[in-house]
């Protein structure tokens, strides 16, 4: 029997990667083919936009301290966010609703 030398070694590290890489271009051509046969996802159900006249507001305490004010505005990015995620938004002012 013969034996295993380094050059032995690189062909079959070699031809190993060759079948990997082939394997990998495969799988992308077979994504890309069923992407293309399926097309775009459908839009998901729209989510219920809220109304300004069912929102009413919170009535807090006087003493309210700056940790609170700050989780306050960064709730309200938050939820600002969530309705409409591709729009920036700033924190402008905070200002108590009574």
């Amino acid at each position: 029997m013969e034996t295993f030398n380094l050059g032995d070694g690189l062909v079959v590290t070699v031809v190993a990667m060759i079948v990997v890489f082939a394997v990998l271009a495969s799988l992308w051509f077979l994504v890309e083919l069923v992407h293309k046969l399926v097309g775009e996802p459908a839009q998901a159900a729209s989510v219920p936009e809220h109304r300004e006249e069912n929102l009413q507001p919170v009535q807090q305490n006087t003493g309210v301290d700056e940790q609170r004010a700050k989780a306050a505005a960064i709730m309200a990015l938050v939820a600002a966010y969530e309705a409409h995620p591709a729009k920036k938004f700033e924190i402008v002012d905070v200002t108590r609703i009574k």
